[in-house]
């Protein structure tokens, strides 16, 4: 049992008179949870920034740069980086805001119109690189598709057998490719969200439920 918890059975064993004392223990630890959690969204958003920006400098210089420079994408694979990191920020300045913006004056409803909006920011942002990562995905692959002869000479450069007798059966290879690695992309990555924000969501939609309780009894 938390001190949350601690403290809500004490209410409910009280007095009205003493229970108006309890309240306020109740919304102050209330409060000091929300604000602890928005903090680490806040938190791992930052350290997600920086681990999506250690992958991309590690692609860049790995031979998955060299394909992207021999097929004339690197100005596409650059640009949607860097809507990538400038999406994130933006998000991050959004959790930023949300966390700040929780004050020890704040009323019950101000609190939990707070608590809502920083729920809705975040599965916005869950939302969002989910489906960068398969649009963005798709777009820079749709780019090599378009150019099926400079992927065989580049294949031809390199010394790799395709073991392909045609473009058609390339083709069809690099989309049944394309969808299993995506697919096993977006799974980890479903996987971190709901482990990581779902977790915190979690405790923070408990802290609302308490508020509203609260709420409605005061």
């Amino acid at each position: 049992m938390d001190l949350l918890d601690g403290y809500k059975k004490a209410w409910d064993n009280q007095s009205e008179e003493t229970n108006k004392v309890s309240k306020v223990d109740i919304y102050k630890m209330a409060h000091s949870k929300s604000s602890s959690i928005v903090k680490k969204i806040f938190i791992i958003g930052i350290l997600e920034l920086i681990f999506w920006a250690t992958i991309n400098i590690f692609f860049t210089g790995s031979s998955y740069g060299d394909i992207y420079e021999e097929l004339h994408l690197n100005t596409i694979v650059t640009l949607s980086i860097y809507l990538h990191y400038l999406a994130i920020i933006l998000f991050l300045v959004l959790f930023y805001k949300n966390y700040k913006s929780i004050s020890i004056s704040d009323n019950t409803k101000s609190l939990i119109a707070k608590i809502l909006n920083t729920r809705k920011t975040v599965q916005y942002y869950v939302y969002f690189n989910l489906g960068y990562l398969i649009l963005a995905n798709i777009v820079v692959m749709c780019f090599v598709f378009s150019d099926l002869d400079g992927l065989i000479q580049y294949y031809n450069n390199h010394g790799i057998n395709t073991s392909i007798a045609n473009k058609t059966q390339l083709l069809v290879s690099l989309i049944v490719a394309m969808v299993f690695i995506l697919s096993f992309m977006f799974l980890i990555l479903w996987l971190f969200y709901k482990i990581v924000y779902g977790s915190l969501i979690k405790r923070l939609n408990k802290n609302y439920q308490e508020l509203v309780k609260l709420d409605d009894n005061s």
